[in-house]
């Protein structure tokens, strides 16, 4: 029961922040919103602060240890690139499965500081797999940047017209440009 309370008032807090800034939204709105009191509220999170924390701090923990993979597999996936596929495939049907927390966050109300958490995620794997493993890249920080831009960009696109393609579709394009980049 009380998991079921957490995932209710998770849900809630996501719904909410379709249609309100996370600024504007108040512990009594999304208690009301789920039809919990408040002291169940409290019986989990501290405020509304805590509840985002707590929610995005799942998403990206799913995040890095995906980044982590591709860091550890990297060589594999230099030799074969449907494997690379793959891992792009795996992201975006994560972000499809959680659409509404990640438009959310890049695209109705964005969230600069959440987005940062991401990017300087990424920014980190990627710059890890450059040096670990031989490559020709020379500026690193620049290459990892522009990659970084690239496949951000292709995502919030991607929320911002409700992911009709399908994460198979997004897969191919971040490929696609990601080969190009090696030639």
């Amino acid at each position: 029961m009380k998991r079921q309370a957490k995932i209710k008032i998770q849900n809630a807090l996501v719904d909410l922040m379709a249609d309100y800034p996370f600024q504007e939204i108040s512990t009594k709105m999304i208690c009301a919103y789920c039809n919990i009191n408040r002291s169940t509220f409290y019986d989990h999170y501290k405020d509304k602060y805590d509840l985002l924390d707590t929610i995005n701090s799942n998403h990206k923990e799913k995040f890095d240890h995906l980044l982590c993979l591709l860091h550890d597999n990297f060589d594999n996936i230099k030799k074969d690139k449907f494997k690379l596929y793959k891992f792009f495939i795996i992201i975006a049907k994560y972000i499809e499965r959680n659409e509404q927390f990640f438009k959310d966050i890049l695209v109705t109300y964005p969230m600069k500081s959440l987005f940062i958490d991401y990017i300087d995620s990424a920014r980190d794997y990627y710059q890890q797999i450059i040096t670990d493993y031989s490559t020709k890249v020379t500026n690193k920080s620049l290459f990892v940047t522009y990659i970084i831009g690239g496949q951000a960009g292709v995502f919030v696109n991607w929320l911002s017209n409700g992911c009709q393609e399908s994460p198979e579709e997004v897969a191919d394009i971040l490929l696609l440009n990601t080969i190009k980049l090696q030639k």
